[in-house]
């Protein structure tokens, strides 16, 4: 099943296109409303996922211009394609617009994922009469929301592109599939394969249903393409309403298993920018010079908030985010409702990038519990940090959780290459794996307090084992503090900036000296 994905957060458009890949569909992803007009004026889509507030084309605009303007055209792709509209927007009045508009069904953000599948699942049943969750031919059956195939009760194992092809089949059972429109269905635009792949993948799904006893399912109708034999079409498919769709899953889909920390590491900075341009306006509003342009942008930012953040769990900041966008959409805001954005600006900063708390007692103890962000701590701007270690996966980690922050990180995976790497960052703190191939990070250490230059450098050391023995010899050798593998977030920022400003302390006492 071919999908269009219309979704401008790319943090949420990858959380749905790599759950969506996960249950066989092939899934194709616009960051903007009028790239997914161009997709979808030249490619026929099974499914449209679409936002309803996007740039260049919003979601209500495109699926009037889909529903109606396509009615003219000579190839009018996608005039009946189901539409899924997600949307911030809790107002009945948006729904019904919607849905006026041309969506067949909509969800609101932030949603449980493995409820948008089961819509997903529906919207695909629907167009015959009479169907059943699973498809089936025969005592052949296929289980959308497990992606399971089974014969006479029996599962059996198909690839990925042998499942797609059995379930193109399965949902149009009366539809014959050239090899064109196999491939335009099955297949992403730059992995267009050759009609002899196509055939080789029918040879293939045909001699795998074989095996295990399912023959003469499907008929070759010469000069056309393929099609489900008729003669033992029954129970092949159909609609659901809304006692489909479960409210609170029983059972996890195999899209749950896709965790949802990475994508938030790798996208927080994004949601970050997006916060800065809510302060911007906020700023602006205190001193009377806030733009109807910054206005509006802030406003569009707070609502792509409020539907992205529920994701990751942060239900409060959503909260805080649908709060903002409400009072942007007022032209004049009176003194206690400036108060009170400005309030809810500064704490959606805390929820989104809280200041980390450390277990141990140190001279961030009170910025570690207080409402301060990064950029107002006492430390030196843009603070320069070397990272060593042999795994890039860790460097790459590591680097994600510091720079949103506003640490400039420098990642070494080689270690021999330390020294000339000292020269060229001039780095105001050093991260030292322990455990390295060809090298050790304890005798490294030990070096590099035995040098002139780097003598007084701070040096935070990184490991998996956190035995006493272990942690002794990393502070005989001088290094300053200690993290243990699994790394966590908190911890690291805490400690490094625990160890910047001790720095920053002994050169103040040292130039008092002098």
């Amino acid at each position: 099943m071919r999908v269009l994905l219309i979704e401008d957060d790319q943090a949420i458009a990858e959380l749905l296109r790599q759950s969506l890949t996960a249950q066989h569909y092939l899934v194709e992803v616009a960051a903007d409303g009028q790239t997914g007009w161009d997709l979808a004026e030249t490619f026929e889509y099974d499914l449209i996922l679409l936002d309803l507030m996007l740039p260049k084309l919003d979601g209500i605009s495109f699926c009037q211009r889909l529903r109606h303007e396509r009615r003219s055209s000579l190839k009018p792709f996608n005039l009946n394609t189901p539409i899924l509209l997600m949307t911030a927007e809790g107002a009945s009045s948006s729904r019904v617009a919607g849905l006026d508009a041309g969506a067949d069904d909509y969800i609101v953000k932030p949603f449980n994922l493995d409820e948008l599948l089961a819509r997903v699942r529906a919207l695909l049943r629907r167009g015959n009469v009479g169907r059943s969750p699973c498809l089936e031919w025969g005592q052949l059956q296929l289980d959308p929301s497990a992606c399971q195939a089974s014969y006479q009760g029996q599962p059996f194992h198909l690839s990925s592109k042998e499942y797609s092809l059995l379930e193109l089949f399965l949902r149009h059972p009366q539809r014959i599939f050239s090899h064109g429109t196999l491939i335009e269905h099955l297949w992403m635009l730059e992995d267009t394969p050759t009609e002899n792949a196509v055939r080789a993948q029918i040879k293939g799904l045909r001699k795998r249903l074989k095996e295990i006893g399912v023959e003469d399912w499907l008929e070759t109708v010469y000069g056309l393409g393929y099609r489900l034999k008729e003669a033992q079409v029954a129970n092949a498919d159909a609609a659901v309403g809304e006692a489909d769709i479960p409210q609170q899953p029983t059972s996890l889909s195999p899209y749950s298993s896709i965790p949802l920390n990475p994508f938030w590491e790798q996208h927080r900075a994004q949601y970050s920018d997006r916060l800065s341009v809510i302060e911007r306006a906020v700023s602006a509003l205190q001193t009377n010079s806030l733009s109807e342009e910054l206005r509006q942008q802030a406003q569009r930012e707070a609502h792509t908030l409020k539907g992205s953040l529920g994701l990751f769990d942060l239900d409060d900041a959503s909260e805080m985010s649908g709060q903002i966008e409400q009072l942007l959409k007022t032209d004049l805001l009176n003194q206690p409702e400036q108060a009170n954005l400005l309030e809810l600006t500064s704490k959606l900063r805390q929820a989104i990038q809280p200041f980390p708390q450390t277990q141990s007692p140190s001279t961030t103890e009170k910025g570690c519990n207080s409402s301060s962000s990064p950029e107002k701590l006492a430390l030196p701007q843009r603070s320069q940090l070397l990272i060593v270690d042999d795994d890039t996966q860790l460097l790459a980690f590591v680097q994600s959780m510091l720079q949103p922050w506003g640490f400039q990180v420098a990642l070494l995976s080689d270690p021999q290459q330390i020294w000339s790497s000292l020269e060229a960052v001039k780095p105001d703190l050093l991260m030292l794996d322990i455990e390295m191939p060809g090298t050790n990070g304890i005798e490294l250490c030990q070096k590099i307090r035995n040098n002139l230059r780097f003598g007084d450098l701070p040096i935070l050391m990184i490991s998996a084992s956190n035995d006493d023995e272990t942690i002794q010899q990393v502070f005989m050798v001088g290094a300053d503090d200690y993290v243990s593998k699994p790394i966590r977030a908190a911890e690291l920022v805490a400690r490094v900036i625990r160890r910047l400003e001790h720095a920053m302390v002994l050169k103040k006492l040292r130039g008092l000296e002098n």
